[in-house]
């Protein structure tokens, strides 16, 4: 018993050892994170349906999705406003937060619940959130190359 624990024990060591020198470390830089909608106005979102986004915005309401997860009402700017779903779970944020999403922009299809506040003619299904004022910054697992593309300064792909 004591030689098995020994193995496993000399084991995880090396495997932990390994594992730290052998992943490339992600570092952000002034061009990280861009976006491509700054007001939010019908006619701005139009260009973008169907396509990735990232913006800015103040998380105005929160309601709880259909798949447990936060639905933010994100104000962009005066009077405009985009229902944003998460794909994760986000513990952190509150009402007032400022964040900024990336994630596909299109019409917005309420099931009967979302129907009493999913207003509006567009939502966005975010696969990336950050809030720089908490340090918070929360990806989809499974979108490592939008990760990384969105990291390296340019809008991610629909990929």
């Amino acid at each position: 018993m004591k030689t098995l624990l020994s193995i496993l024990l000399l084991t995880f060591s090396i495997t932990n050892l390994l594992g730290q020198s052998n992943f490339p470390t992600t570092k952000a830089n002034d061009k990280s994170f861009p976006t491509n909608i700054q007001e939010g106005s019908i006619t701005e979102l139009k260009k973008f349906d169907g396509k990735v986004v990232a913006f800015n915005g103040t998380i105005d309401n929160i309601e709880n999705s259909r798949n447990n997860t936060p639905f933010y009402r994100l104000k962009i700017s005066e009077g405009n406003y985009l229902w944003t779903v998460l794909m994760f779970k986000n513990e952190t944020n509150k009402i007032g937060d400022k964040v900024r999403v990336v994630g596909y922009l299109g019409p917005a299809e309420p099931n009967k619940k979302e129907k009493k506040y999913l207003d509006g003619e567009f939502m966005v299904i975010a696969f990336g959130l950050i809030d720089f004022e908490n340090s918070n910054f929360l990806f989809l697992s499974g979108a490592e190359q939008q990760k990384q593309e969105w990291i390296d300064g340019k809008i991610p792909s629909a990929k």
